[in-house]
Formats: C-alpha cells, sequence, structure tokens
C-alpha cells in the first residue's frame, strides 16, 4: 500500500508540532503531566499541546490553507490557547467516583 502525501504537508504538521514545542517552553509549560501521568489534568507540552497542534492542522489543511508558515503560526496558536485558554473552556476536574454528587 502506498500513501501519496505531499511533502509540504508532512513538513507542515512537523513544524507545527516542533513550534509548538518550542513556544511551550517560551511560556514555561511543563513538559510531562504531573506522576502519575494516567491520573494527571495538568496541562503540558506534551499533552494537549501537541494534539491540539495536530489537529488545528488537520482542521486548516483541509479547509485548503497549506504552507510551512501556516503550520508554525498553528504551532505558536496551540500553545497559547493551552497555556492561556484550555482551562476556561474546558470546566475544571473533579474527583467524583460513581454517582457521588459534589455538594
Amino acid at each position: 500500500m502506498i500513501i501519496h502525501v505531499d511533502i509540504v504537508t508532512v513538513t507542515s504538521y512537523v513544524l507545527a508540532v516542533i513550534s509548538a514545542i518550542i513556544v511551550g517552553f517560551i511560556l514555561r509549560l511543563p513538559l510531562l503531566p504531573e506522576r502519575p501521568i494516567r491520573d494527571s489534568w495538568t496541562i503540558s507540552i506534551i499533552f494537549p499541546t501537541i494534539i491540539i497542534a495536530l489537529g488545528l492542522s488537520a482542521m486548516v489543511f483541509e479547509l485548503g490553507w497549506n504552507g510551512i508558515i501556516v503550520g508554525i503560526v498553528i504551532g505558536v496558536l496551540s500553545a497559547l490557547i493551552s497555556k492561556y485558554l484550555l482551562e476556561k473552556i474546558l470546566p475544571p476536574h473533579t474527583d467524583l467516583i460513581g454517582g457521588e454528587s459534589g455538594e
């Protein structure tokens, strides 16, 4: 099975991830979530910043905006979203078990 992918698209995805990592370090996001990782809800560079960069890249490329500069801009925007907007968009995590109420 041969998959035909444009080299500019692959380069744009890679640059989106790299720029998200670099801007994440500049914004002082932690590289990994707190330990234990499976129970952690802290925002880090690995998750969700890179995942947001890849998702935004896929959406924007599907809309027809291709290019290396677009990938870099998406990486910067995804790091900024993770640092400043993600906790305002998504509700905070609560440690409720089963059907417990928070009262």
